[in-house]
Formats: structure tokens, sequence, C-alpha cells
């Protein structure tokens, strides 16, 4: 994947996460149908591949 896109991707996940983010705090009453370990997880992921997907162009061949 080329820098570019990799960059533009790990930028609209990012956006994307600070939305969600904001929107949950202001819908506390709404939740995940499922366990909170998945919830975890699922965050987690997300974040790691952000990360990678910022971080990676970054780093020399």
């Amino acid at each position: 994947m080329k820098k570019r896109i990799s960059r533009i991707l790990g930028l609209i996940m990012l956006i994307i996460a600070i939305a969600f983010i904001v929107f949950a705090l202001n819908h506390p009453e709404m939740s995940f149908p499922w366990n909170n370990i998945i919830t975890w997880l699922l965050y987690g992921l997300y974040i790691l591949v952000t990360v990678m997907l910022l971080i990676a162009p970054k780093a020399k061949k």
C-alpha cells in the first residue's frame, strides 16, 4: 500500500474514532448487545489498525 493511501485511511479511521467517542459520551444510554470483553477487543483491534496505518509508511524498507 502506498504511503499516501495508508495515511489517508489512517486519518479517516482516526476521525471516525473521535466522532464515535463524542457520540458515545453524549449518549450513555446506548450500548452494544454483546459482552464488554468483545467490545474492548474490537476497540483494541481498531486502535492497532489505525496506528499501523499511520506509522507503517514512516518505517524504512
